[in-house]
């Protein structure tokens, strides 16, 4: 069988692909990614891949957004929590430069099934053009309601070009457990999380365990090249005044700019999270799905300081704070008192552990992927 899986363009969506693809090629499956912007770091994780978007860039996607629509920033933020629906403009404009490759990849090679991010609509689209199921991989807490619906309005011209309609999933796929998706309406079926964030070479030993306690900081894959280097001003200064070592993790981005750190910081670029939580206290980051899981796979509690422009993220710091793994805060209201709790409070970590062996206890992705071929074929 041949499946096709497409990602949004941001890491933090392909990500969580990997484990399906990994399972469907273990089980002699033919797969392919179509993804834009990162092809390469998706070639290394084993895959074939199709760069449907030559030259993509997200930031200037959003940039565009934001010149086309200036309401629309200004619009979400007014909002304590926007659902994922309300941001069918931004999520078209990311998918609308895929469609084209990614249509001629899906007659050209024919999927038998269609695997996407909960982002990608695109991917709907492709399995909607061959006639083929299709499976969603959530990314978050968030609920998908009619963004699919909404963003093909926002798509209807290319949605007339190749003649479709945007389907349903037949399968959709959860991230988070269910013990923090209370009170939401379930969308699919759990698979345990497996966190992946790429290879990396650890040298001819482990490093040793640190000495004092150690918080990782990473804010994803794009929120800082969308928001900036300042939101991290008042964490790196509270982290100034407090007893540990703390990591910046923040992938390529040139951290120049925040000039001359305090002792106790430090920066080690490109990681993956998984490897550098194995040794940390706790973790500060943005409210991704990926990292929160991540968090929760290395038993660690964590602090979710999303920028207040990125709404979407506070799905994701409720389901924390509701479920008691964690503490949320906007950036301006970190302070050391803040981060020595993160560090300090056992009930954070005992919960964190409960939680943790919720998600070790769910199906497996081996097992995941053979209850999707014999739910569909």
């Amino acid at each position: 069988m041949r499946v096709l899986f497409s990602s949004s363009p941001g890491l933090g969506h392909f990500f969580p692909l990997v484990q399906l693809a990994w399972a469907f090629r273990a089980e002699g499956h033919e797969v392919i990614v179509a993804i834009a912007e990162h092809a390469e770091r998706a070639a290394a994780a084993g895959l074939e891949v199709v760069d449907v978007a030559p030259d993509y860039s997200a930031v200037a996607v959003f940039e565009r957004v934001a010149a086309e629509h200036p309401d629309f920033a200004a619009r979400m933020a007014e909002r304590p929590e926007a659902a994922i629906e309300d941001w069918a403009i931004q999520i078209a404009a990311v998918n609308r430069p895929m469609v084209e490759r990614t249509m001629a990849l899906a007659d050209q090679w024919r999927p038998d099934l269609v695997v996407y991010d909960q982002g990608a609509t695109v991917g709907l689209l492709a399995a909607a053009r061959r006639g083929v199921p299709s499976v969603q991989r959530n990314q978050s807490a968030w609920r998908t309601g009619r963004m699919h619906e909404a963003v093909g309005a926002e798509l209807s011209d290319l949605c007339e070009r190749y003649g479709v309609e945007v389907p349903r999933p037949d399968i959709t796929v959860e991230s988070f457990p269910p013990s923090m998706l209370k009170g939401v309406p379930e969308e699919g079926r759990p698979m345990r999380w497996v966190p992946y964030g790429g290879g990396g070479v650890l040298g001819d030993r482990l490093p040793p365990p640190p000495e004092r306690p150690r918080v990782a900081i990473t804010m994803g894959t794009i929120e800082l090249q969308t928001f900036g280097l300042s939101m991290l001003d008042p964490l790196i200064g509270a982290a100034a005044d407090v007893s540990a070592d703390f990591v910046l993790a923040l992938g390529d981005i040139d951290v120049t700019p925040l000039g001359s750190l305090p002792p106790n910081v430090s920066s080690v670029g490109w990681t993956p999270l998984h490897t550098l939580l194995r040794d940390c206290t706790a973790v500060v980051h943005h409210g991704g799905g990926g990292t929160t899981l991540t968090a929760i796979d290395a038993g660690i509690p964590q602090l979710l300081t999303p920028d207040p422009r990125d709404r979407l993220q506070y799905t994701a710091c409720n389901a924390v704070r509701d479920r008691g793994i964690g503490l949320v805060g906007e950036p301006e209201e970190v302070r050391p008192a803040l981060l020595r709790r993160l560090i300090d409070d056992t009930s954070l970590r005992t919960v964190t552990a409960e939680v943790c062996d919720e998600v070790r206890s769910l199906p497996t992705p081996a097992a995941v992927q053979r209850g999707i071929v014999e739910s569909l074929f």
